[in-house]
């Protein structure tokens, strides 16, 4: 359990480390060139004083819980997980399974069980620290003697049994299990007291690159998250005494835990469902949850680019503020807007996607040198996406040029190159997943043979490239009625089939319920055709703004009127259609690749996202994540529910 103070403590380390590193620290230099004093608490005046007038002067950076700035985030889950668990401890067994004998070996190094299996009956004893192999042999063979059931040979520190008779043996040290039972975000202050404007703003680039820079460890990242810059307070009201102050603040989640330490359970017994199957082994037989991912539309991030002004027009009405990107801006005027995209904000999201149980993110592929591919720069280059992948949604309307010697853009070779970064999703051992998404006739009669010579382009250099054979996954486009694109999927060479998005409108208002139903059905026809498929879940559809107000990027068909939309599930409505889809991945054969896919992290013009939206107090805190809090919880009870099922112990 972390406390106020270790998390001080943590943070006064982590700037004495970058500003007095490990190879100055003989000579007790500063990497940054000006002596610092870096403490908890607050500089005692005289002290401060005399620093700041020394010759050279003296800065201090302090590190202070801001009071009145707690906020509950608490998720109400107390179940048990595992901290630890090695299988090993200084024991081991010889001859694993065998015939007729199994040989323990050196000393316990810690705490746990060992014991024998004969016959498919268990024979457990505690091992304490420092019992010998010759001890545990021997205490084994006074539990099965006492049994009865069959008779044990024990010589020095190895167990044999007769013909017909089977044995292995098995041991594992004690495992340390957790659970939370609140969570507290809480403001900190960094404070930094120069004695001139020039040293202020070189401590605030140390500090603020020792945070975002340093790497939490796993424990770390477990109980308080990640350090979220949360702004900056100028305090110049002392500068008749040569004092420069600027609080720097920092949002951190302290998760209150409990910890025991708890034997493994080596034996279970019995079968609990096609999946599960305890005995011999005692593993799960299939992964816990498929890996989900979210589609990515990136026109949030810099409003000097035409498509994040069209997107912020059609939103440009009260009756839509509530979907607006969380860090959106509304003028005096009403007028929308957006700050440009800078790594601090694509962490946060990178984040929220954590939280949000996703595996990976899917980005639709534009040029690099567009701002609608600034998200995917920033997201390459953050140092805190380990836990979130990502993937590329090609788009053969930008895969087209004649001046090239093959026929393709860079666009569509940088997404090639691509597939060989370790962050890139894949799926069946090591294939890298990419979708293409179908645009229509039009723009497929631009590609140089045709989509199938693209795909094929494709596959051949990304073996080349990579020595990896994509599973590439043909998305129809967002169709308004049943559509099956199976056949061409297949045609041109394409793994699978899936849907971008399959709102099925009706000419009327209709329940968030029946676009469940809308998509769930699509799954089952996919399933029916019988080529492989991979799902999409709706966390909505309501493209009333752009109807309202058109847009020339969102071309919306004269058949439509405000009257075609779904209105909007709530975050537990959407979580269970999301859960539904894990359901359905684990039980479709047709569904290989075993993922999932959901429209989408941040679609807000069209109706569906999952991303933190608007609140008129912009804050970290102050964001709506409804969603992601309810998605988020669903996905990691559902995981922690799969590796340790709710069975009775068998006495």
């Amino acid at each position: 359990m972390v406390k106020v103070c270790e998390i001080e403590a943590l943070l006064a380390k982590i700037l004495a480390d970058y500003i007095y590193p490990d190879s100055l620290i003989d000579s007790m230099t500063s990497a940054i060139g000006y002596d610092v004093k870096i403490c908890r608490g607050w500089p005692q005046e005289t002290e401060l004083g005399k620093d700041l007038k020394s010759s050279p002067a003296v800065s201090w950076i302090t590190i202070n819980q801001k009071s009145g700035t707690a906020v509950d985030k608490t998720r109400y889950n107390r179940g048990w997980h595992a901290r630890s668990c090695n299988n090993t401890f200084g024991i081991s067994s010889q001859n694993a399974i065998s015939g007729d004998s199994v040989t323990f070996q050196g000393v316990a190094a810690s705490d746990g069980v060992a014991g024998i299996v004969i016959d498919n009956v268990a024979y457990p004893v505690a091992v304490k620290t420092g019992y010998t192999a010759e001890l545990i042999a021997q205490l084994i063979e006074a539990v099965v003697e006492n049994i009865g059931q069959v008779s044990v040979l024990c010589s020095d520190s190895t167990l044999s049994v007769a013909a017909p008779h089977t044995m292995y043996g098995r041991v594992g040290k004690s495992i340390v299990v957790t659970r939370e039972l609140s969570r507290t975000e809480q403001t900190f202050n960094i404070s930094i007291f120069a004695p001139s404007i020039l040293i202020r703003d070189i401590l605030e680039q140390a500090v603020m690159t020792a945070v975002l820079e340093n790497e939490l460890t796993e424990t770390d990242k477990n109980e308080i998250g990640y350090f979220i810059f949360a702004g900056r307070e100028v305090d110049d009201s002392n500068l008749n005494t040569n004092l420069y102050r600027l609080n720097l603040l920092w949002k951190i989640e302290i998760g209150w835990t409990q910890s025991v330490n708890s034997v493994p359970a080596l034996w279970p017994v019995g079968i609990v469902n096609s999946d599960w199957a305890f005995g011999v082994g005692g593993e799960n037989m299939s992964s816990v949850l498929p890996p989900l991912g979210a589609i990515r539309f990136d026109a949030w991030h810099d409003m000097s680019n035409v498509i994040d002004e069209q997107c912020a027009a059609a939103l440009n009405s009260e009756e839509w503020f509530y979907r607006l990107p969380g860090n959106a801006i509304i003028s005096a005027e009403n007028e929308v807007a957006w700050p440009t995209a800078t790594q601090e904000s694509i962490n946060q999201e990178i984040s929220d996607a954590i939280s949000c149980g996703l595996s990976f993110w899917a980005f639709e592929s534009y040029p690099e040198n567009d701002s609608l591919s600034l998200a995917l720069s920033f997201y390459l280059s953050s140092n805190s996406k380990k836990g979130l992948q990502f993937c590329m949604i090609g788009q053969p309307s930008n895969w087209a040029d004649t001046t090239s010697c093959d026929g393709y853009t860079d666009t569509f070779k940088r997404d090639i190159m691509l597939m060989g970064r370790d962050e890139y999703m894949t799926v069946l051992s090591g294939r890298p997943l990419y979708f293409i998404i179908n645009r229509g006739n039009s723009q497929l009669a631009k590609l140089p043979g045709g989509l199938s010579r693209a795909i094929g382009f494709i596959r051949e250099s990304v073996l080349e490239a990579h020595n990896k054979n994509p599973y590439i996954v043909y998305l129809s486009d967002s169709a308004i009625s049943d559509y099956d694109n199976a056949d061409i999927a297949k045609s041109v060479g394409a793994d699978a089939a899936g849907a971008y998005c399959n709102p099925r409108l009706s000419g009327s208002p209709q329940t968030y319920s029946a676009l469940v139903n809308a998509a769930e059905t699509d799954w089952n026809d996919r399933v029916n055709s019988g080529f492989p498929m991979i799902p999409t879940a709706m966390t909505g559809w309501d493209q009333r703004p752009l109807i309202e107000n058109p847009q020339a990027f969102y071309p919306i068909s004269s058949e439509l009127s405000s009257e075609n939309y779904y209105e909007a599930g709530t975050a537990t409505d959407i979580a269970s259609h999301i859960m539904n889809m894990t359901t359905f991945i684990k039980n479709a054969s047709e569904c290989p690749a075993g993922v999932g896919l959901i429209y989408a992290w941040n679609q807000f013009t069209e109706g569906g996202w999952l991303s933190p939206t608007y609140s008129a107090t912009y804050s970290a805190s102050s964001r709506n994540t409804d969603r992601i809090s309810v998605i988020g919880s669903s996905i990691n009870n559902a995981a922690r529910e799969g590796v340790y099922p709710d069975i009775p112990f068998i006495a």
